[in-house]
């Protein structure tokens, strides 16, 4: 994948298509361009905007000179609504299918080739384009989507993680129970999920809780700052934590965290101040 040297922009109106996209759940809005691009054929990483809020989604460019986009994380009737697109990575040239299993994996393996982004955002958690992970954390760092996960046990005791020393920032600080970046195709709680089995081979009926905005530099390594969604579950299953991502585990009281001296992650600091009115052993 490359970033265009200039964001190239596209205006059309959503138009009735032949329905394959939804064959293979990969379903695509067909566009009547008001202007043909001068681009070269092929599939684009695209910022779209919709009304009043804005997706990321991929772009294909016909040689027939068609033009229609999968919207991530988007599941809405929008016939007849114009979108304004922003052209903003070439992913690659369009590929000749002989049939619709083959073209799902293809579409597959154009979402993989997004693992390693994160999705930029304004304060408004509006999607603005994509970054790759370690350069959106350099610096100030910049900012982007992230999830927490809080996991209790029956007992009500949080499942806390010690992180990995390789972590680039924050090493071997304890924080929640996993944490990550949301990939740019993700919605928060598939970020969550997916987290959740990696790092501790667990999963849960998770929860969102609140989101909330912030900062923190790690020395000169970088910095966090990101609109975090924060998810609750519960789960009494053994945790089989990956050693590649945890140095160590534990769960622990609210009151025991409160009260233990451990170097605790500053997200997780702000979150620990909210957890007393969450409401989760409400539910």
């Amino acid at each position: 994948m490359k970033k265009l040297l200039k964001p190239i922009s596209c205006l059309g109106q959503v138009i009735y298509g032949e329905k394959i996209g939804q064959t293979i759940n990969f379903p695509t809005a067909n566009l009547a361009l008001k202007t043909l691009p001068q681009i070269k054929p092929g599939v684009y990483l695209t910022v779209c905007h919709l009304a009043k809020n804005s997706y990321l989604g991929l772009a294909y460019y016909s040689p027939r000179h068609t033009l229609e986009v999968y919207l991530f994380d988007f599941n809405q009737d929008i016939y007849g609504q114009k979108i304004s697109l922003k052209l903003t990575h070439w992913l690659r040239s369009p590929k000749k299918i002989s049939s619709l299993p083959e073209l799902r994996c293809l579409l597959q393996t154009d979402l993989i080739s997004l693992n390693n982004y994160v999705i930029l955002v304004n304060k408004k958690d509006q999607p603005i384009g994509i970054e790759k992970k370690p350069a959106a954390h350099l610096g100030q760092g910049k900012l982007h989507r992230a999830v927490s996960v809080q996991i209790f046990n029956s007992r009500k005791e949080l499942l806390l993680q010690q992180r990995s020393e390789h972590k680039m920032l924050f090493p071997l600080f304890w924080a929640n129970t996993v944490c990550t970046d949301v990939r740019p195709y993700e919605s928060y709680l598939q970020a969550a999920n997916r987290r959740l089995k990696e790092e501790f081979g667990l999963t849960a009926k998770l929860k969102p809780q609140f989101k909330f905005y912030y900062t923190a530099p790690s020395g000169s390594q970088g910095s966090e700052r990101e609109i975090d969604q924060v998810f609750f579950g519960q789960v009494n299953d053994r945790p089989k934590p990956n050693p590649q991502e945890i140095h160590s585990w534990q769960y622990l009281s609210l009151e025991q965290i409160k009260t233990t001296p451990l170097n605790y992650a500053p997200w997780f600091e702000l979150i620990l101040k909210r957890l007393p009115s969450s409401g989760i052993f409400n539910s």
